[in-house]
């Protein structure tokens, strides 16, 4: 089943062109909607202007005429001789004029309500227009619309108001016929007595804006082409190609050479990580296979129990191998990608690992005399075995807070239980040493709604670090105190073991540093435990802080809001 469903897996290359198209055509869509959006814009912007230019024009013609009057009706004798050559006929014609000059494309008209001439009554849009000067007091209208012939053009319609002189043709009294023979309608200065309006064909512009689209698209394609062309390059060098060495290396340790080169990755951090994890690894069951491999020739059931023991270790890289394949052909990205994959190789070493533990305990509790140096080496085993154990613990654990897959609960907590759990696992490890352990809840503090389980881990790892750098006769407290205000609980472990120096304590959370920085490495661990806390005290929507003195001791310090439990609900099976 397993392999049937690797081979319906996309490879990773595959899926980041696929990513890396559908990014592309969304970017070439959207580009070319705003470019299309803005050539229309500015489309409209510029027909606005002509048309003004154009309205202008004819109000400036208009203006003369109205402006020349007395000269061109009154003779060289002084005697007043009206030529019948007034505004708005020289207006008119002049926008015939212009209308049959374009061909009709462009048309340039007068109209108004109640007009003297049929033919200058307004169309459905003029009249829209007109409605507008009276109703909103604007002075100007505009619009696309379709003509007879299904053609887009552009409307313009610009309010003529009155002035003095226009009384005299439309001012009072009202029905008084005015020089031209019509009745005057007995407006005054300032009324709208009509307005100018232009039709402009919008096709020349539409093609110029189609064009300068696909110009603009075409580059913007070409852009994207080269772009994704060498991104995808640097991945297949830089991210494909490691990955395919590297599986080719853990393909081989599968078959038992743990010797097995692995080539360089580049310049990948967290390629460079995996790698690394999986060069120390492999030399962890190397020197694991070497000296269960000395007692594989010997007749105890033991010996051969250690190599079935080792057979399943290498079964189980295998599956990690083809977990490995399986998880290269779906990660999106490297950052789920070194994960997923921390996470398979800690699943699939912790099943040996307790074997090893279970099968050393087996030995030393069996009643049978071993040399000194199958002692030793057994000591040297159930060391190490411990030591990959809480790495791979604290590697899963890390993991789950990491990728937001931890789900924070709310029992009901009572904090003497919780701490009295905890002291209970640590105790035995600190009578061993000979470091004295205890602990103190404050009256003070209540029945609380958390997370029993990360709180839990969250004191387990600073009680087993305070031990650990504790040296015999020394000196490990755990207090509990609690602020009502946030509400929240304050949680002090505090220890008499070597301290840190100062030049340590910024880094002491980050992932992968001891405290301990010395050659020797006398203090054992993963690195993780301080940097798994901070994480859960995160998680929780804490913190935690350290203080210390090389010599005399740390304090450790975590805050963690919690809510208080009114009253235990009696349905609760806990309770």
């Amino acid at each position: 089943m397993g392999e049937e469903k690797t081979q319906r897996s996309w490879p990773l290359a595959a899926r980041y062109i696929v990513l890396m198209t559908a990014v592309a055509v969304v970017m070439i869509a959207v580009f070319g909607l705003f470019s299309y959006q803005e050539q229309s814009r500015q489309m409209e912007a510029q027909m606005l202007a002509e048309a003004r230019v154009l309205e202008k024009s004819v109000r400036a013609t208009w203006d003369f005429i109205d402006y020349e009057q007395p000269n061109i009706n009154y003779d060289r004798d002084g005697t007043y001789n009206f030529k019948g050559l007034y505004c708005s006929l020289v207006g008119k014609s002049v926008g015939k004029l212009f209308t049959m000059s374009t061909d009709n494309q462009y048309v340039l008209r007068y109209t108004r309500f109640d007009p003297r001439n049929a033919l200058d009554a307004p169309d459905a849009f003029e009249s829209a227009a007109l409605n507008a000067f009276y109703e909103e007091g604007v002075a100007e209208y505009t619009g696309f619309v379709e003509n007879e012939t299904g053609a887009r053009e552009f409307r313009y319609v610009g309010a003529i108001y009155l002035t003095e002189s226009c009384l005299e043709c439309h001012g009072e009294p009202a029905g008084e016929l005015d020089v031209t023979g019509f009745p005057k309608e007995g407006l005054g200065v300032g009324d709208i007595g009509g307005a100018v309006s232009i039709s402009m064909p919008t096709d020349l512009y539409q093609a110029g804006i189609n064009r300068n689209a696909l110009l603009i698209i075409g580059f913007f394609v070409l852009f994207l082409t080269v772009t994704f062309g060498a991104s995808l390059l640097f991945f297949r060098r830089r991210v494909t190609a490691p990955l395919a060495g590297l599986k080719t290396a853990v393909g081989e340790m599968g078959q038992g050479n743990f010797r097995a080169a692995v080539p360089p990755t580049g310049h990948v951090r967290e390629i460079d990580e995996l790698t690394r994890g999986v060069k120390v690894m492999a030399g962890e069951l190397d020197s694991l296979y070497a000296t269960l491999e000395e007692k594989v020739d010997t007749r105890t059931r033991l010996y051969r129990e250690a190599n079935e023991m080792l057979e399943e270790q290498r079964a189980a890289l295998a599956r990690a191998n083809a977990l490995l394949e399986e998880t290269n052909g779906k990660l999106a990205d490297e950052n789920e990608y070194r994960t997923n994959i921390v996470a398979i190789l800690s699943h699939e070493l912790r099943t040996p690992l307790t074997s090893i533990l279970a099968f050393v305990d087996l030995w030393e509790t069996s009643g049978e005399e071993h040399s000194c140096e199958s002692r030793e080496c057994l000591e040297k085993i159930k060391a190490q075995s411990q030591v990959l154990l809480e790495m791979v613990n604290n590697a899963l654990d890390m993991v789950r807070v990491e990728s937001g897959v931890v789900e924070i609960a709310r029992d009901p907590i009572d904090m003497v239980d919780l701490a009295a759990s905890v002291v209970s696992a640590i105790e035995p490890v600190a009578q061993r040493k000979g470091v004295r352990i205890s602990f103190e809840v404050s009256s003070e503090v209540p029945l609380v709604r958390g997370d029993w389980s990360q709180m839990e881990k969250i004191l387990g790892n600073l009680l087993s670090n305070a031990v650990k750098f504790t040296d015999t006769g020394g000196r490990v407290r755990f207090d509990v105190a609690f602020q009502a205000v946030s509400p929240q609980l304050v949680l002090k472990v505090a220890d008499t073991g070597i301290g840190i120096a100062a030049d340590r304590l910024e880094g002491i959370f980050d992932r992968f540093v001891q405290a301990d920085a010395s050659i020797s490495r006398k203090y054992r661990g993963s690195g993780l435990g301080l940097s798994l806390v901070k994480k859960t005290a995160e998680a929780l929507g804490g913190s935690v802080a350290v203080e210390s003195e090389v010599g005399r001791g740390s304090v450790f310090t975590v805050v963690l809001p919690v809510e208080i439990l009114e009253e235990v609900d009696d349905e609760d099976p806990d309770c």
